[in-house]
């Protein structure tokens, strides 16, 4: 496995932050590269330059993510809309740019509402700022219009872009790596069914069209905050399968209906045991920290200490597990 951050921040500046701290790769927020509202197909030759750019500093470009957000590149799909032909040429053609850049993994997502909910406040530990989820506090939320979507309906549309993306994967050479829906409040969240939010909802997206190319986002956060939840049994059933193509490291406290998305080592989830069956169940791309607390003196933007220190526990996770050397060894000292 390879140790990922996202590149948030494109200066050399932070590309090097990256590489002191042993970053081997990123993943880059796909939409940053398709303006104007993170629509079309991403240009070749600017990722090929972006590519060149990260090699100056040791990293790779491991993860693409398709934009996710409201009026982006595949946003009338989502609604079943006409609109969702001329959509599914740009995202099989930026499928394909990847691809031609050697590009493995295409990170996706599949919501209406995307990430909604949450607040932040100083409920971390020693008042760190964190995210906190709490369905009490938005249950009576009323869907936009147009917005409100059943489970079956929601199936379909997800079948019709499964079944066109999958193949285009398969021609570029790519994995595919669909982050299940965050948060995941069942059965709905603001009239959103929560489809992708919970183990039987992630086996059966990858029934849709059973593929190599075809696998999950493991975002152990999320993962986590499904009621009920078997982190470490679900992260062996799909490592088993080679169905991981991408994992958010990170912990929480709790589950829905409330949850905090806390420091990495200050959660529910056992982490080096999950960092163990990574490694048994020969994962072998990219894993990374994600939704960092910030810190007393942390004015940095992006978070640049917190990162440091989930990338450093992640490091040493994997090492503790022999995922990674550990380096040269020091002679011991002797007596003279």
């Amino acid at each position: 496995m390879k140790l990922c951050d996202e590149l948030s921040d494109f200066s050399d500046e932070f590309m090097q932050f990256l590489q002191q701290l042993g970053v081997e790769c990123v993943k880059i927020s796909g939409s940053r590269l398709m303006p104007p509202k993170g629509c079309g197909v991403p240009p070749k030759d600017e990722l090929r330059r972006l590519q060149d750019r990260l090699a100056r500093f040791d990293l790779t470009l491991d993860v693409f993510l398709l934009p996710q957000g409201r009026e982006t590149q595949y946003w009338n799909t989502r609604f079943g809309r006409p609109e969702r032909e001329r959509e599914i040429e740009d995202v099989c053609n930026t499928i394909r740019v990847c691809g031609e850049c050697g590009i493995p993994v295409i990170e996706w997502t599949w919501s209406i509402i995307d990430v909604w909910g949450r607040i932040r406040g100083p409920w971390g530990r020693g008042g760190a700022t964190i995210s906190r989820f709490d369905f009490e506090r938005i249950k009576d939320e009323q869907p936009e219009p147009g917005f409100g979507v059943g489970p079956d309906e929601m199936w379909e549309r997800l079948d019709w872009f499964v079944q066109r993306i999958v193949p285009a994967a398969e021609a570029a050479g790519v994995r595919l790596a669909l982050h299940s829906q965050d948060p995941p409040q069942k059965p709905y969240l603001k009239g959103e069914a929560r489809i992708l939010a919970d183990f039987e909802g992630m086996k059966r997206v990858l029934e849709l069209r059973p593929s190599p190319a075809h696998g999950l986002n493991i975002c152990q956060g999320t993962v986590a905050e499904q009621a009920g939840s078997d982190v470490i049994g679900m992260i062996r059933y799909f490592g088993e399968r080679d169905k991981i193509h991408h994992v958010h490291f990170r912990n929480v406290r709790g589950s829905c209906p409330k949850y905090d998305e806390v420091f990495i080592d200050d959660g529910d989830t056992d982490m080096y045991a999950a960092m163990k069956v990574y490694h048994e169940t020969g994962y072998r791309y990219a894993l990374m920290p994600d939704h960092w607390p910030r810190i007393a003196g942390d004015t940095q933007q992006p978070s640049l200490a917190s990162r440091a220190y989930a990338l450093g526990y992640i490091k040493a996770l994997m090492q503790a597990v022999g995922a990674k050397p550990r380096g040269p060894q020091l002679k011991a000292l002797r007596p003279s």
